[in-house]
């Protein structure tokens, strides 16, 4: 079975927290390639990335993939979330784990801020 886990930043704002929450439960309504997805995120704010991780072990998933909700390359992406995934790879050695490009490297993105600069003129 193959899981997806969208790990953000975090926030002390619950209602920032809220809306990547409400990206996850919309994008599960619409994608049926995974049999589970998650969210979770590296500070502030719980599931952990870990917490997430777990959750998936115990539904039987042996694929894991971890999509990073970030807009830019930086240190978490780059560093802190390989880091955090080579240590479940580690761990859980039966299980698979792909981290796929962050959010930011996707063609949409500028698809998407292209559309909203229109409807603005």
């Amino acid at each position: 079975m193959k899981s997806l886990i969208i790990v953000a930043h975090g926030s002390k704002k619950k209602s920032s927290n809220d809306e990547v929450i409400e990206i996850v439960k919309n994008i599960k309504k619409s994608n049926t390639d995974y049999s589970n997805i998650e969210e979770s995120f590296l500070e502030f704010e719980t599931p952990s990335l870990e917490e997430s991780v777990h959750k998936c072990i115990e539904s039987k998933s042996n694929q894991i993939f971890i999509y990073p909700y970030f807009l830019n390359s930086g240190k978490h992406v780059t560093l802190d979330i390989p880091t955090i995934v080579d240590e479940f790879k580690t761990k859980f050695q039966k299980t698979s784990f792909t981290i796929l490009p962050h959010f930011g490297k996707s063609k949409s993105v500028t698809e998407i801020i292209s559309s909203d600069i229109k409807l603005n003129k």
